[in-house]
């Protein structure tokens, strides 16, 4: 597989992806203007709707080239077979723990905890697993990153954080 076979099955996911996004950005944005009321072209959602078209108009001509270069079919199998083939990769499982401490991070330790605890409990965990120095200096960093972040945030701008 060449670099040129590589490139067209993602172009061809990829334009697929957003041409989605696109129609549904068009739909909120027109949905934007009913409920604001007026002239469409006034409307606060114009400016999203127009550059969604334009997304949708690029998308589509991105998913003509991928299919004229290998077609629909062949770009659909290289694309499952890299799939398959990521799926069993360090690189998925590294994304998938990231993702999940991530997720746990958001909807489990900031809405309970203070952000000084939260963060630093996300932090030393997650620097642990990518292994990312010793456990004495991810503290050491942690505490100096959660430290400026609450002393500047908190105490100097008054910003209050989650």
């Amino acid at each position: 597989m060449d670099n040129t076979d590589k490139q067209t099955h993602f172009d061809f996911v990829t334009s697929i992806v957003l041409m989605l996004l696109s129609v549904a950005l068009i739909i909120s944005s027109y949905r934007m203007g009913l409920e604001v009321g007026g002239d469409i072209y006034a409307s606060p959602g114009m400016l999203p709707m127009v550059l969604a078209v334009l997304l949708l108009f690029t998308s589509v001509l991105l998913l003509k080239r991928s299919i004229q270069a290998n077609g629909i079919t062949k770009n659909m199998s290289d694309f499952v077979s890299w799939l398959d083939h990521f799926r069993q990769s360090r690189m998925c499982r590294e994304l998938v723990v990231g993702g999940l401490i991530l997720a746990l991070y958001t909807f489990v330790l900031a809405p309970r905890l203070p952000f000084w605890l939260s963060t630093s409990i996300f932090m030393v965990v997650l620097m642990g697993i990518l292994k990312a120095t010793s456990i004495l200096k991810s503290i050491a960093i942690t505490g100096l990153v959660v430290g400026s972040v609450y002393g500047v945030f908190q105490m100097i701008f008054h910003v209050p954080l989650p």
